[in-house]
């Protein structure tokens, strides 16, 4: 029996799974998620569009196996690389959904789970992709040398041909979150031929609805629609053009001035974005990011649990949101967010505004004088604003934060290679929270310290099939009660992602990935006619 999979933010895979292991039989879980969109049909768009976007990020290096940052690079690469699933907005419900796989079904044990891929896809090469073909891109994403995305793949043991239209994924561990995992832009389908192509960083090779006509590193990147692609809805426009804008008052101006279709906007901009007048629209998607101060908490000082409370105690998180951020950033003190599962409504450490507490706990530690280097995004906005808040505010407590603008993923590669004590930016999320947790605090390119041991057990039940939905929650409480007291971030507020746009722009209110992370997803995105 199919099942239809419908989650919210951070509601768990497991559940998810329990309940296609209701309905699969003899425990065997099989689904073919998805469904009709409320986004817009290929009927409502003009077909010989030109969509222009203005992103936050210039076009990054596009070889999904070396991405610096796949949040970064996602816009830029899912127009020419399908995966085996997505994260789709079905009636405004974030939803699990096929891709090139049809349907999948788990083992009754829940240690493999086996995809079946949809006939008649072709890779831009020429190729056709069918399970060797998977396969080929899976073990290389896992043990290509050099590949930044191998850790997202650590569960899988293997990956087998049963037939061209059938792959087995064999996990080392329960997986109920591996269709969710695959959905992401590390798991871009690569044509096989391509795999280890030199110039793969400028010339994708994948089998997407567009092709890469020009890519700039730096810069941007242009698509043209590809002829015969088995979903229209996916194509809507024409050509795409994505440009990025770090600062973003440049970013703002070029929609403004019709350089641009569509842009993402930080909350530091909210009442210019929503007050363009005649001609332009705006949206706002729940809150499920956190600005943070990530912390190498191997770093001296860092290293030391009552430092990194003093710090999170020197914040005035309301008067940052209040002044620099339109109140659109609600204040936190944890890492995930009001919708999602695992939220605290207690966290065992509240941290409020307190300077007086966090000078005793500096005192406490025996620390002084205390200087930390901080990465900065040059002109990523809010960012550089909430780094010079936090400078100021440490101060206050005799906290030297010595912010080092550059390039974003300069700043961004400096940090991840354990180059710098901090770095201010944003904590996306994924489809789950047991993910969000795992990316952001288990990762060693999100989190380059050591990860509490304490926060990977608290996790583990939450990748069981066998656990029930209200025992996944008590694991996620308790590994978002890890992450809280020992200040693993320097938290501050929590914002959703907004975007503005032209009143031609259609589908900008439906797109999946938006749900839960800051960054546009442009499949189903087009100009009406």
């Amino acid at each position: 029996m199919n099942r239809r999979v419908r989650i919210k933010i951070g509601v768990s895979t497991v559940a998810v799974a329990m309940a296609l292991t209701a309905c699969g039989g003899g425990g065997n879980a099989t689904t073919a998620a998805g469904g009709n969109s409320s986004g817009p049909s290929a009927s409502q768009a003009n077909s010989d569009a030109q969509l222009k976007v203005g992103f936050t990020v210039p076009t990054p290096a596009l070889n999904p196996h070396k991405v610096v940052s796949a949040p970064a690079a996602f816009p830029y690469l899912t127009p020419i690389y399908d995966r085996l699933t997505q994260m789709k907005d079905v009636d405004g419900t974030l939803t699990l959904a096929p891709m090139v796989a049809t349907e999948w079904a788990f083992a009754p044990d829940g240690k493999s789970a086996t995809f079946t891929l949809r006939d008649g896809v072709t890779f831009s090469d020429g190729a056709v992709l069918d399970a060797a073909a998977v396969k080929a891109t899976l073990d290389h994403a896992k043990n290509a040398p050099g590949s930044t995305v191998a850790n997202y793949f650590s569960m899988i043991d293997s990956v087998n041909v049963i037939d061209p239209k059938h792959v087995e994924i064999k996990v080392n561990r329960q997986a109920a979150d591996l269709p969710y995992v695959l959905s992401g832009v590390e798991a871009s389908l690569i044509s096989p031929a391509a795999l280890d192509n030199p110039d793969l960083d400028v010339k994708p090779v994948g089998s997407g609805p567009y092709v890469a006509t020009e890519i700039k590193i730096g810069d941007s990147a242009s698509y043209a629609r590809r002829d015969g692609y088995w979903e229209p809805e996916a194509q809507l426009a024409k050509t795409i053009n994505i440009k990025g804008f770090p600062d973003g008052n440049a970013r703002l101006n070029a929609l403004r001035s019709g350089q641009v279709d569509i842009i993402n906007f930080s909350v530091g901009q909210y009442a210019q974005a929503t007050n363009l007048g005649n001609g332009f629209g705006h949206f706002a998607y729940p809150p499920s990011q956190v600005y943070s101060l990530y912390m190498n908490i191997d770093k001296p000082n860092l290293n030391n649990q009552k430092v990194r409370q003093a710090l999170n105690f020197a914040v005035d998180r309301e008067g940052i949101n209040k002044s620099l951020l339109n109140g659109q950033c609600t204040p936190t003190s944890q890492p995930l967010t009001g919708p999602m599962d695992g939220f605290l409504k207690n966290p065992p450490v509240n941290y409020t505004y307190d300077k007086d507490k966090a000078r005793s706990l500096l005192a406490e530690a025996g620390v002084t004088n205390l200087t930390i280097d901080a990465s900065v995004g040059a002109g990523l906005s809010p960012q550089t604003d909430l780094a010079a808040a936090l400078a100021a505010q440490f101060g206050e407590v005799g906290v030297t934060l010595n912010v080092q603008p550059s390039d974003v993923i300069e700043a961004i590669t400096r940090y991840a290679q354990k180059g710098q004590d901090s770095m201010v930016q944003v904590r996306v999320s994924d489809p789950s929270s047991a993910q969000s947790l795992a990316r952001n605090y288990v990762n060693p390119r999100q989190f380059p310290g050591t990860t509490p041991p304490e926060l990977v057990s608290a996790l583990a039940p939450a990748y069981d099939p066998s656990t029930s939905a209200k025992d996944v929650t008590v694991a996620l409480e308790k590994a978002s009660s890890v992450v809280n007291e020992q200040a693993l971030d320097v938290f501050i507020c929590a914002v959703g992602t907004q975007f503005a746009y032209s009143d031609k722009v259609i589908g900008a209110n439906s797109m999946g990935v938006s749900h839960y992370a800051g960054y546009p997803d442009l499949r189903y995105v087009g100009l009406s006619k």
